[in-house]
Order: C-alpha cells, then sequence, then structure tokens
C-alpha cells in the first residue's frame, strides 16, 4: 500500500537502431488499462522516431491470430502483444517464431507448454496479487469474509491471481468462505451484471465480490445493485483505472489492486528496442503493484484519479537515458 520509488527495470545502456516498424496489439479496446499499456510501449517506440500499428483485437482470439500473422507476413520488425494470450495464436507464433520476430508479453506470466516465440514477459505477479488481495479481504472482514471471484478462463493470468485469492482465504481465514464463477470474456456487457445478481441470490452470504479486471467493474456493480446489495456486498478489483480509483475516493468501491500500466508498456517497449537492437533482454520483468483502499487512496498523488497509479519514479528519463535520448 506503500509508494513504489525505487526504479525497477534494466541498467544497462545501449544505442538502439533506427528506422523499425512495430505493431502493438492490445487485446481489446474495451479497457481503459490496455489501452494505456498499449499507449505506453508506442510512446516509447515513438520517442525513437520508430512507426507504430496499434491494434484493436476486440477480445478475439481470432482476430489477435490474423493481425499477427499478417503483421509478420508484412515484415513487421517487432511485436508487443498486451494481454493476448500467444498460446491461442498458434498459427501466428508459428511464423513469429520461424522468421524469428521479437515478441514482447504483457500482463501474462510465461508457464509449461507456452508456444515458443516470446522473448520477454512484462507481468505484475499474479500470485503476489492475489495473495494481498485475499489477506485484505481476511483482515477487512474481521476473518469472516465471504468473496465471490470471478473467473475469466480466456485470461491465464488472472485465474493465476484468482486461484491466490481463494488459496489464501482458505488457508489463513477460518471462517471465510469462497464461491467461484465463471465469465465469458467476449459478452461481459451482456451476461455479467445477471451473472452476478444470480450469485449474490444463490450465495446471500457474500459480502466481497472480486471483479478480475476493473475494465468489468461497472457490470459487476450493476449485478450487486440489481440484487439489493450494494449497501451489504464490498466491491474489490484490479488493474488502477482513474475511475475505479475515484470510487473509492467516493466510497463506492472498496479497493483496488493497481498496476503502472502505463510503466509497463514503456518497460515492453524496452524490452522490444532492446531485442531488435541484438541486445540481451530479461525473460520475466516483474513489476510493482500498489494496493489502494479508504485508508490511503488521498496518498496516491493529486492526478490518480484522472491517469490512474503509475509508480512514484521517473521511468521515462530513466529509459530514454540509456536509450542515448538525453
Amino acid at each position: 500500500m506503500k509508494p513504489v520509488t525505487t526504479f525497477v527495470g534494466p541498467t544497462e545502456s545501449f544505442t538502439p537502431v533506427k528506422d523499425k516498424h512495430i505493431m502493438v496489439l492490445v487485446c481489446g479496446n474495451f479497457g481503459k488499462a490496455c489501452i494505456r499499456l498499449g499507449e505506453g510501449a508506442k510512446q516509447a517506440a515513438e520517442s525513437l522516431g520508430w512507426r507504430v500499428d496499434m491494434v484493436d483485437g476486440r477480445l478475439d482470439p481470432t482476430v489477435w491470430n490474423r493481425a499477427v500473422k499478417q503483421a509478420v507476413d508484412a515484415g513487421i520488425d517487432g511485436i508487443v502483444s498486451v494481454a493476448a494470450d500467444p498460446n491461442l495464436m498458434g498459427e501466428a507464433m508459428a511464423a513469429v517464431n520461424a522468421k524469428h520476430v521479437p515478441f514482447v508479453m504483457i500482463s501474462q506470466s510465461p508457464k509449461p507448454g507456452d508456444v515458443p516465440g516470446v522473448r520477454s514477459w512484462i507481468r505484475p505477479d499474479a500470485v503476489k496479487g492475489g495473495t494481498d488481495v485475499g489477506t485484505w479481504i481476511a483482515a477487512d472482514s474481521g476473518d469472516k469474509g465471504s468473496a465471490l471471484l470471478i473467473d475469466l478462463p480466456d485470461y491465464a493470468d488472472i485465474m493465476k491471481r484468482n486461484d491466490a485469492i481463494a488459496d489464501t482465504l482458505t488457508k489463513t481465514c477460518q471462517e471465510c468462505t469462497v464461491h467461484r464463477v465463471t465469465g465469458s470474456s467476449q459478452t461481459v456487457g451482456t451476461s455479467l451484471a445477471p451473472l452476478v445478481t444470480s450469485q449474490l441470490q444463490q450465495h446471500p452470504d457474500v459480502n466481497y465480490v472480486w471483479s478480475p479486471d476493473d475494465a468489468v467493474s461497472n457490470f459487476v456493480a450493476q449485478g450487486i445493485q440489481q440484487a439489493g446489495k450494494s449497501a451489504t456486498v464490498k466491491l474489490v478489483s484490479g488493474a488502477g483505472e482513474p475511475e475505479a480509483l475515484a470510487k473509492i475516493k467516493a466510497g463506492t468501491h472498496a479497493a483496488d489492486l493497481a498496476s503502472p500500466n502505463n510503466f509497463m508498456g514503456w518497460l515492453a517497449g524496452d524490452a522490444l528496442i532492446r531485442a531488435i537492437s541484438g541486445v540481451p533482454v530479461q525473460d520475466v520483468w516483474d513489476v510493482p503493484q500498489r494496493f489502494f483502499s479508504a485508508v490511503n487512496i488521498n496518498d496516491g498523488g493529486p492526478d490518480l484519479t484522472e491517469v490512474g497509479w503509475n509508480v512514484e519514479f521517473d521511468y521515462r528519463d530513466q529509459l530514454k537515458k540509456m536509450w542515448g535520448l538525453t
């Protein structure tokens, strides 16, 4: 819950190559956090004068596969994927791997059985974040919390985080209970609110609902309201979108597990720039996270509710210095 003031990232300076063309694939423009992740990578590459194509993946693996395959066939120099799972792009990733196109993944962790081709993974530690969420729910409830966790199986790290929340509550809170329900990422706009309402009616003991991303938390809130539970159920979510943080200030949102989205994008941009320039890159970067509730929401900076949380160190200048720009 404290400020993050120590730079996390590479320290080796190098000379980037010039005049490159990359693609930034955003899993879907539905979530503002995903857009800010992509914008961070775009800003990093454009600071070198590189050309950047931003692509909306529309939350559809078919679109992801087609966009990556077309970019590789057209001779793209590198790709950043924002939460678009490479394991769902078999044909495209085969082309990436065959042509040795540098590919950097944001907001997903590597695991056994992954398709080859990803050079670097930029992620918040889903297990650490989930443990923190579970610990907070247990403490806030006086060890009597009943939590409803919403699973979105299309996103591996969401499932990892949810497993960690459930595991923490089960092992550390004797009187806590956990309920889980599976949602569909492609129909959240129509299906999620009634799903939450139905679950709260089936499980009247629930007093916390975990929304796996701020992008869908409005639908979760609608479901809570439609069940008549707004006064008794606390909504907790993750991503660090400014709208969610503003709702904590307003008292309509209990807590948020924030990731530094713009910084993650710049760090992914750095990894791709290094890979394209023939410089070694680190396999995995764990970025900081910061948990916000009513206790510390007023300590997050004056623009927290306008741009979201984005660490308390100047990563842009740090990275630009290593690229020889300042």
